[in-house]
């Protein structure tokens, strides 16, 4: 047996809203043991595919699947006939496959979390859902494969400008973050004998260097550099009975595990826009929605401040700094 773990995020970019990390952890029976080699667009073409497909569940850079605004069905049908055998319920505050906020609760970070009930699925028709699962479910089965596990990470804008003020640089939030990731997810394998984990993130700001990031989140484990490049950061180590290659690479996302991760990641964060935009139309009638991309970020903000001021929400739970 072995195991693929693909981390990515999204969110990165914004001023507003959460960022979030995803990562899903998959199973291989008896049947792979090139860690390296193994291709799951290849053996599970006949679900998946890496664009938009009528015939198939399409898993990819989110970018790419949620390529127009507003409308959430290809990451719904992704995120639900993935997820449909985990013990997963919607809204997305619960359940296994929920952001995870720690000892914190989404409301106790920003008000427009507060009683917010997201209805799923918004836009993905569920016969549709219904036909991607089972199609997900036979070819998983057929090739001796399994998504085993998904978690999010899922920093509020408090949450992050905390960490931020407490680390002083964005990416190595972000990096602090997913490594924290990395290691739950290890640590929730269980496993008495010897099991070769690979995992494989997206470059966190353009940064080569992770060693000493990753003997710090792992201090049990000795890591080995195996390479460090533009293109590709690569490490090994022992974790208990884990045998992990771990490596960091531009455009991660064609890794199969490292898209779904993406698309996780950006469906809870869609999830969460559509939470503050709801609240800020509460207040303000009429205001135009946002994505918080910095620019329309600014216009928001100006067109929210006298009712911030008058709610008495703070610009640090409101607006992440960096």
């Amino acid at each position: 047996m072995a195991y693929l773990i693909g981390i990515d995020e999204a969110g990165y970019g914004p001023n507003l809203g959460p960022l979030v990390i995803g990562g899903t952890v998959w199973h291989l029976d008896d049947r792979h043991d090139d860690l390296d080699g193994i291709e799951l667009y290849d053996l599970l073409k006949e679900a998946i595919a890496r664009k938009p497909s009528r015939k198939h569940l399409a898993i990819a850079d989110s970018k790419v699947v949620y390529g127009k605004r507003d409308d959430l069905s290809l990451l719904e049908e992704a995120v639900l006939a993935t997820g449909d055998h985990l013990a997963h319920v919607h809204p997305i505050w619960d359940g296994c496959c929920e952001p995870d906020l720690g000892d914190a609760a989404p409301q106790d970070l920003a008000p427009w979390y507060l009683g917010w009930q997201h209805v799923c699925p918004l836009h993905a028709a569920s016969d549709t859902v219904a036909e991607r699962t089972t199609q997900f479910a036979s070819a998983c089965q057929a090739c001796g494969v399994s998504l085993s596990q998904v978690r999010s990470v899922f920093l509020t804008e408090k949450s992050y400008n905390e960490r931020l003020a407490r680390i002083g640089n964005k990416s190595t939030v972000l990096s602090h973050a997913s490594l924290g990731l990395v290691r739950r997810l290890l640590e929730e394998i269980e496993s008495p004998t010897p099991q070769a984990v690979r995992i494989v993130c997206d470059k966190h700001g353009g940064r080569d260097y992770y060693a000493g990031l990753l003997q710090h989140f792992f201090p049990e484990t000795w890591w080995q550099i195996q390479e460090e490049s533009r293109s590709v950061s690569r490490y090994f180590g022992e974790f208990g009975p884990l045998e992990v290659s771990i490596e960091f690479r531009s455009k991660g996302e064609g890794f199969l595990p490292t898209a779904l991760a993406s698309i996780y990641a950006k469906f809870h964060r869609e999830v969460a826009m559509r939470a503050i935009n709801a609240y800020w139309a509460k207040q303000i009638p009429g205001i135009a929605e946002t994505a918080g991309y910095p620019v329309d970020a600014a216009r928001f903000a100006d067109e929210t401040e006298a009712s911030r001021k008058e709610l008495n929400i703070p610009w640090e739970t409101f607006w992440r700094l960096k």
